[in-house]
């Protein structure tokens, strides 16, 4: 064989290698970056939580918290309040509280008869259990019909924002706020943002999910779900 033909072959399968290697360094640094600049402009626009007062109580009513596992105990265990209401909307077979309702958690005394006695098993199984029970107390669990806390704390997702890329990427606005239960006044609120960038692979230590952060900006204040820093322990 000629070696002008092969040398031609080796010229063109080397060309169409680079090529290939150009268009996949062009679509991994696409995939990373989609969405960042939006993500980052709207982060930028509302990092820091409103805080419009701060409260007291002995407890609150937290509408995200749910009990299905011995970790559910810490909202009380690692807090300075007496007690927190809760909703149990999707009870499990193993769950701690199997049946569904409203719950309100609270701290007594070791020998008040009160203790909840899968909570004093699982306390007593766990470090940060045995640290609460060496201080005297005990978690009483109570079925109630409604919350009866004054303040409570909740979480709503906005209209997701379609992105113009070729993943088609999404931004969803996740508001969460404090509220008087009774008025509606709302005592603190923050809007936070997740950027889901639909594309292949992840490039965001394999997150499924980008939020303020991941680009940079970083909030000062304390969260809103930080609730002891808004509604103040009694």
């Amino acid at each position: 064989m000629s070696p002008i033909p092969r040398l031609f072959g080796l010229r063109t399968f080397g060309r169409l290698s680079l090529l290939l290697l150009a268009c996949a360094a062009l679509y991994l640094y696409a995939a990373h970056n989609a969405g960042r600049k939006e993500l980052r402009a709207l982060c930028e626009q509302g990092v820091e939580p409103k805080v419009y007062r701060k409260v007291s109580a002995d407890g609150y009513f937290n509408s995200e918290e749910q009990c299905y596992g011995a970790g559910c105990w810490r909202i009380i265990t690692e807090s300075e309040y007496r007690y927190v209401e809760i909703e149990q909307r999707n009870p499990k077979p193993y769950s701690p509280i199997p049946e569904a309702g409203f719950y309100r958690l609270s701290k007594a005394p070791l020998d008040s008869g009160e203790c909840f006695a899968t909570a004093q098993d699982q306390l007593e199984d766990s470090e940060f259990g045995r640290r609460f029970l060496a201080r005297g107390y005990c978690i009483a669990v109570e079925r109630i019909q409604t919350p009866t806390s004054e303040f409570g704390i909740y979480s709503e997702r906005g209209t997701a924002i379609s992105l113009d890329n070729i993943f088609s990427s999404k931004i969803l606005p996740v508001r969460t706020y404090i509220k008087e239960v009774r008025s509606g006044s709302i005592v603190a609120e923050r809007t936070s943002f997740i950027l889901f960038q639909n594309a292949l692979p992840s490039f965001s230590s394999f997150a499924s999910v980008i939020g303020c952060p991941d680009v940079g900006v970083i909030q000062v204040k304390d969260d809103i779900v930080n609730v002891e820093s808004y509604i103040v322990p009694k």
